[in-house]
Formats: structure tokens, sequence, C-alpha cells
């Protein structure tokens, strides 16, 4: 894709519009190559990603880059637990994760005549893999965590076209709009969290390193075959302080969190945004009444905002 950074909305435009003003002209223009040409699998990429990767959070966002502003939703379900212990300060865990993600664009067009028209896109992505994380304490609070994951994905586009975007459906079609693929993702990372007591309040900070290989298979069509990478990154800090309430012989605690996450390489701004901080709270309680270092199970709701991107998220979720 282009560097420009407003690469799904802005390019998607250019390619409509020179659709367009040329259509009912004699030749047509080379559709075929000029979406060949534009090098989209990057984006496609990197909505892939979004599903099947933990740096920028489960939530709704509304990308501010471009008008009209398109919107993401991002859902996940992970879940890991101690597999074996390597040495005294060293175990294995296993792990899985569901992903979903939904990007909603509208494309405005006029053709040659000056009539207007829209294409309503949808980009919809579907994950599930697994993987092994290694955590290894390195003592005064300090655990490094390397990991390897697998997964598989699908990715699905299905638009509408109004006004004068009509006449260009069989032009686009299987090009940019109503297509599908599948994808392989091998994504090797890296973490590091520290922890810390404060009275009986905790404080934890954990960066993290994700890159991500993906390959697409049994495309609908060989146009939007691609292979590219996509890098992302995050650094958050939580705190919890116990209150004087309990809830099945469990201390409920309160949580204070902020975060900051994105991407980074070549095409880290290939969805209009490429970073978001994080900030929000809410409450937390022990799934072990004997462990002090159990995980725990979250309710908390956030508020995301970067240069060009807005957002906000609500859930239950587990902390390990």
């Amino acid at each position: 894709m282009v560097s420009t950074g407003r690469t799904p909305h802005w390019l998607v435009c250019v390619l409509l519009a020179t659709a367009g003003t040329a259509f009912g002209q004699t030749p047509p223009p080379d559709i075929a190559s000029l979406v060949s040409g534009a090098r989209l699998g990057s984006g496609y990429a990197q909505m892939i990603g979004l599903a099947a990767t933990p740096d920028v959070s489960a939530a709704s966002y509304e990308i501010q880059s471009s008008d009209p502003r398109p919107t993401l939703d991002v859902f996940r379900v992970p879940y890991q637990a101690k597999w074996l212990a390597l040495s005294p300060d060293a175990d294995l865990h296993w792990k899985v994760a569901g992903g979903y993600m939904r990007y909603k664009d509208d494309f405005p067009t006029t053709s040659a005549a000056g009539e207007s028209g829209t294409v309503g896109s949808r980009w919809t992505g579907y994950s599930v893999g697994g993987g092994l994380l290694a955590k290894l304490r390195l003592g005064d609070g300090f655990t490094l965590e390397p990991a390897l994951d697998v997964a598989v994905a699908r990715l699905e586009n299905s638009a509408g076209y109004s006004g004068a975007a009509a006449p260009l459906q069989p032009l686009f079609d299987g090009l940019l709009f109503n297509w599908d693929t599948d994808a392989w993702l091998i994504t090797p990372s890296i973490g590091l969290d520290w922890s810390h007591t404060i009275g009986d309040a905790k404080l934890d900070i954990r960066g993290h390193v994700a890159r991500s290989w993906i390959q697409s298979f049994g495309e609908s069509t060989s146009f939007q075959s691609f292979s590219e990478a996509t890098n992302a990154y995050s650094i958050r800090a939580d705190y919890a302080q116990p209150t004087s309430y309990r809830i099945a012989d469990r201390a409920l605690s309160w949580v204070a969190y902020g975060g900051y996450a994105g991407f980074f390489g070549a095409n880290r701004d290939a969805l209009g945004f490429d970073a978001v901080a994080e900030v929000g709270g809410g409450f937390e309680l022990p799934l072990h009444t004997d462990r002090p270092d159990s995980d725990r199970v979250r309710l908390a709701a956030g508020y995301l905002l970067g240069p060009d991107v807005r957002g906000w998220t609500i859930g239950l979720s587990l902390q390990y």
C-alpha cells in the first residue's frame, strides 16, 4: 500500500473515482490491474492481525482520519493455563484464543454525469489459534514472557452499492468488494512484566512486542492473495487495591489502568491510525481464595484515544 497513512479509505476512494468518471467510456479502465497494483494486502493483513493479536484492546473504535469515518469493533476470548514447570523459576503455559473483527466503511463516488452514490462496505474477520508461553521469573518482580502462537483466520467482505455507484458493481465485485479469504498466522512475541506490592495494593507494568507473518489461502479471487507481516507493541500499567467488600469469600479489589499500544513498521497506519492510548477502571475478584497470585475475573470499562481514533471498551475478562 502507499505510504499516505489513510490507505483503505483513501485508496479505495481513488479507485472508485477512477472507475466512476470513466464508466461508460471506451475502453473501460483496467480495474484488475489498478487493484493488483494497489497492494491492498497489507491493510487486509492488519485487519486479520487485530482479530488474532492482543496488543490493541478489544473495543469499539471510530477512525477519524477520513470522512465518512470508518468504525472498527474488536472482540477476543483468550484462555491460558500452566502446563508444566521447567524449573523453580520457569513455567510453561498453553493458551488458546478466538477473535472477531468488524471494519465498516462507506465510500462515496460520483459518476461522469455528476451523480452521487455510495458503496457501503463491511470487512469481517474471525480467528482461532493457540500457542505456548514461557514465564521466566528473573527476580525483583520481573518476569520475561516469550511466546509463539499459530492461528487460522478468515476475512470476508460484503458490500452494497447505491445511487450512482450501482453500475460499478460488475467492475469491483470480487476485486475490492464481496470476496473472502482464509489465512495462516505465525506470531512470535516477547513480554516483560514487573509487579510490585505497595502495602496491600499491587502495581503491575507490562510491555509486549509481537510480529505476525500472515499468508492468505483459499481466496475467492486470486487478486486478493497476499503474504504480509504486521508488528504490534503495547505497554500497560494496572493498579489494584483491595476493598472491605467480599464476594463468595473473595476480596473485591478496585482497579485503575492505563496503557499505550499501536503498530510499527512500513504499513503501521494501514487502517487509518497507528497508535491509541487507553485509560479505565473497574473491579476484580481472585479465582482462588488460597493463592495471592491467583488469576482474577475483572469487570472494567475504558476510554481510548489517539491522534486519529477514539474508542471505548467495557467487558468481563480473565487477568493472568
